[in-house]
């Protein structure tokens, strides 16, 4: 709930919150892990600080995210880290460019040869504000191209005799239901859809989500979303990245305005959807015009991550670096649901920041110590886009080491009592030996991932270090049905009625026995991984063996290099990159 207090008032409760986390935290003279009551304890503090309505809901570039920096730092410190920031400090300033839409300066409307039809914000669509422009329009022929993907080594291409050129693209959310799940995820990235998209010409991007999609998150709830405003790092320019300033407007339509634009299409939606099941390539003309105009303010805003580093102790190996990572922000304040404007992100993520707060205890004090290093890092504007992991990953400090393996905590759900842990992105990679190792030294059961339609692999910070070719793991609890106590709730219930909502917050309940397990894990194979004789690699003819988008070894650090399709005589493919094949490519 909102808090108003006076000047002494707000000062008292932050001592207090800051001095309740720390008088746990000093009692570290034997390894916390063996210590269950006392970790569950420290970890219960940090979510109660983080999560408190004081911090506002953790907003980059918010007064209440700057107190979270604080706070880790502050942590960081204590554990006897050393600073992996800029200038030998905590910090990594990450500058951001922020994009809000005007509500009365967007207008979507669509004409056929019947006539034009103007529809109506937030009940038909919803548009994501521009980055380079404050006021954009466009007026193009629309054509539809199926999910939008380009696979040939799956056998599949929607643009295949298809010219977008000038065109407004109107594509299907998520990728081919018979992809396997990491080409599924890869493929259903907005961020790799948008640059196929404008690589073909498109010069706007009209989205439409399936019903699957919509049972995931709810219309209402997008609604709620879009109200929130969209974020890019900045490059040293000061233009924002990831951006396409070709395509004029990108929106999405809700289940009411896919009924009004495809009423007018030569082949009816639910057809449509049939095909898609069936993972059938279907591209056409819709025979309609659409103009998109969008209005947006922009703002320069400086968010921080939070970087620790405990220092190898081996000469040969401390230059390589295991990075945790966890992300410090949340929503902030927003729309009020029941009362409510403070999106405090209890499981989203302050658990997930508690959590590796603990670990970097633990193995700060361990003896013999990490052999490679370990970088502990609390990221910004994940809930933006990815955006401080994205940031880290290009900018890594060179006093940190290079990057070689990641382990990414976030919305750990330890809603109810389990030992199953399902750990995405563990099957790509020599990361599963100590994964496997872990689990059964600790009793724990590992399952696959129960819905690999929701493409979480591409939805958290983990990504962010895949696309430079770092191998990583991003691992989950799995809280189970048949344990739920009185007023518990599963993860299912978590995401459909408190994820992104503000009823995620420290009312929620807690398995402190699972959650020290996840912990305890966590540092088990962090430490495996710190001090094993090689480096993990990506398994030998594994999607992301073949397919590295960006590298850090063979072309330089922070030059980024776009690969896995290559153009022909005007035709794609896909290649398959190897190191050698990288540095003759970068050459050129």
């Amino acid at each position: 709930m909102m808090i108003r207090m006076n000047c002494h008032g707000l000062v008292r409760r932050i001592w207090f919150l800051v001095l309740s986390g720390a008088i746990i935290g000093v009692r570290s003279e034997v390894p916390i892990a063996t210590q269950d009551g006392r970790l569950a304890g420290a970890l219960e503090a940090h979510i109660t600080f983080l999560a408190d309505d004081l911090l506002e809901g953790r907003a980059p570039g918010s007064t209440g995210h700057e107190l979270a920096v604080l706070y880790v730092a502050t942590r960081f410190r204590e554990f006897g880290l050393k600073p992996g920031g800029e200038s030998n400090r905590w910090l990594q300033s990450v500058p951001l460019l922020e994009s809000q839409r005007v509500a009365d300066g967007t207008r979507f409307e669509v004409t056929s040869e019947t006539g034009t039809e103007v529809l109506d914000y937030s009940l038909d669509y919803l548009a994501s504000p521009h980055f380079t422009e404050t006021e954009a329009t466009v007026s193009a022929p629309l054509v539809f191209v199926g999910f939008g993907v380009h696979a040939p080594a799956q056998g599949y291409d929607d643009f295949a005799g298809v010219d977008l050129r000038g065109k407004i693209a109107v594509v299907l959310s998520k990728a081919p239901p018979k992809f396997p799940a990491t080409r599924l995820a890869h493929f259903s990235h907005p961020r790799e859809k948008t640059k196929a998209l404008v690589e073909r010409g498109a010069v706007g991007v009209i989205s439409v989500p399936t019903p699957k999609d919509l049972e995931e998150a709810p219309w209402p709830r997008r609604v709620i979303q879009s109200q929130f405003p969209a974020m890019r790092w900045t490059l040293t320019d000061g233009s924002p990245s990831d951006v396409y300033p070709q395509s004029k407007a990108s929106i999405t339509i809700s289940p009411a305005g896919i009924g009004k634009l495809f009423a007018r299409a030569p082949k009816p939606f639910a057809e449509i959807l049939a095909a898609a099941a069936r993972s059938e390539v279907q591209s056409f003309p819709t025979n309609l015009t659409a103009t998109l105009s969008t209005k947006s303010i922009h703002r320069r805003v400086t968010s921080q991550n939070v970087i620790g580093v405990l220092p190898g102790s081996d000469p040969e190996l401390r230059g390589e670096a295991v990075v945790l990572t966890a992300h410090l922000d949340h929503q902030g304040r927003g729309p009020a649901v029941n009362g409510d404007g403070i999106y405090n992100g209890a499981y989203d993520n302050a658990i997930g920041i508690g959590m590796m707060l603990e670990v970097a205890r633990a193995l700060a004090i361990r003896e013999p110590k990490p052999r490679r290093s370990v970088v502990f890092t609390a990221v910004t504007a994940e809930e933006r886009g990815l955006l401080g992991s994205d940031y880290l990953a290009n900018h890594f400090p060179v006093a940190a080491g290079r990057p070689v393996a990641n382990l990414n905590l976030d919305m750990v759900l330890v809603t109810a009592p389990t030992r199953n842990f399902v750990v995405l992105g563990v099957e790509h990679s020599s990361l599963r030996e100590p994964v496997e190792r872990a689990a059964a030294r600790l009793g724990i059961v590992l399952k696959p991932d129960p819905q690999p339609e929701r493409v979480t692999f591409i939805r958290s910070d983990q990504y962010s270090f895949i696309r430079r070719g770092v191998p990583a793991i991003f691992p989950k609890a799995a809280a189970d049905s048949d344990r739920l106590p009185v007023g518990g709730i599963t993860p299912e219930m978590f995401l459909k009625q408190y994820y992104h909502q503000p009823g995620d917050d420290l009312s929620l309940p807690r398995d402190a026995e699972s959650a020290v397990r996840f912990i305890r894990f966590i540092e088990d194979v962090a430490g495996q991984v710190a001090d094993t004789d090689a480096a993990p690699q990506w398994n030998p003819g594994d999607f992301f063996w073949g397919n590295v988008w960006e590298t850090w070894d063979t072309i330089g650090r922070n030059l980024p290099l776009t690969v896995g399709i290559e153009r022909a005589n005007g035709v794609d493919s896909e290649f398959a990159l190897q190191p050698s094949t990288c540095r003759d490519r970068a050459a050129t």
